[in-house]
């Protein structure tokens, strides 16, 4: 635990030598007790990243704290809450992309909408008024 090798490297952690303790004496405290700690301090860091809006780091340390405790209540109710953060994160995600689609169409109906209303001006200037190199298909002198 000191030298922060809770559980990992995977041959040498402390979790994996607590629960080789308790393999070898089932009642041992100290091995219940470290492995009480590790879970703890996954729920701490866990809590940390999700007050800081990391819902799925979150959820990383909530899977290693359930690693040492599968039926951790404390962990298992802070999955449930960093899952709905994750979700609601990912739903404005979503939302904002939609937004974005609607603003981009809008932007361009409004272009479109410009280019008519220009076209209809320009088709309502006699030909004789009309700049050079107009696209007018109102008939004029033979320019070959």
């Amino acid at each position: 635990m000191a030298s922060r090798r809770i559980t990992a490297p995977a041959s040498s952690n402390a979790l994996s030598t607590y629960q080789r303790v308790l393999e070898l004496e089932p009642g041992n405290s100290a091995a219940l007790q470290g492995i009480q700690n590790i879970a703890a301090y996954y729920r701490n860091v866990a809590e940390q990243s999700l007050r800081r809006g990391r819902p799925d780091e979150s959820l990383a340390y909530i899977s290693r704290g359930l690693r040492a405790t599968p039926q951790n209540a404390n962990l298992l109710n802070l999955r449930q809450q960093a899952l709905l953060t994750q979700q609601q994160r990912e739903q404005a995600q979503q939302e904002e992309i939609r937004r974005q689609q609607m603003e981009q169409e809008l932007a361009e109906q409004r272009y479109q909408e410009q280019l008519r209303q220009q076209r209809a001006q320009e088709s309502q200037v006699p030909w004789w008024q009309q700049p050079p190199g107009s696209n007018s298909n109102i008939g004029g002198f033979n320019q070959r």
